[in-house]
């Protein structure tokens, strides 16, 4: 090899300092530097704990902030659903009752005797001007009727009339008397709808 081939050396470290071997500062080992690398970090590896824990308590408050609003909305709720049931079942005895009402109501509409259309039934009845009623009684569920007729024959022409209305049930002659030409009478006429007040 050749003097230019030859790779350059470094020149060694020349020490300036003058000062004899016990006063310089001793030379620190790698073990040492190692350490006190390691207290350190070991020193701030709980900062990073505190900071999450600190991080996971403050979400804990929020979360029990929530909780304890949400027990307080459901402590309301209970308080409304028992409200609402005790609505519920006022308004159930309400609607039972109501029900009641109506279908007496219907009973006594079934029941209920309207006697200016029963007038009007007995007079339209009368066979032409051959019947003259001379009283007309109710007592419970049936009316008697005293009248006169020309003849004998008008008065069961009359009770037939009757027979065919609606708003009887049977019809009963009770007396018939032929006192020369007029006849005089008495029937007694059953309402089908039950009794009259």
């Amino acid at each position: 090899m050749t003097s230019q081939q030859l790779p350059e050396r470094r020149p060694k470290k020349i020490d300036l300092n003058l000062l004899p071997p016990e006063y310089l500062p001793r030379k620190v080992s790698k073990l040492s530097i190692a350490l006190v690398l390691l207290i350190i970090l070991m020193l701030c590896l709980p900062v990073p704990l505190f900071i999450m824990k600190a991080d996971v308590d403050a979400e804990n408050k929020d979360l029990e902030t929530r909780v304890a609003q949400l027990k307080s909305e459901l402590q309301g709720l209970n308080k409304i659903k028992t409200q609402a049931e005790s609505l519920q079942k006022q308004i159930d005895a309400a609607e039972k009752l109501r029900e009641a009402i109506e279908q007496d109501y219907e009973t006594f509409l079934q029941n209920l005797v309207l006697w200016s259309d029963i007038i009007t039934e007995i007079d339209e009845a009368i066979p032409g001007t051959r019947v003259t009623l001379t009283a007309i009684t109710q007592g419970g569920s049936t009316i008697t009727l005293t009248g006169t007729a020309t003849r004998d024959d008008y008065v069961w022409d009359y009770a037939t009339n009757l027979e065919g209305s609606d708003y009887f049930s049977g019809v009963s002659v009770t007396t018939l008397s032929v006192p020369g030409e007029a006849a005089s009478f008495t029937m007694i006429v059953s309402l089908s709808g039950g009794g009259g007040q």
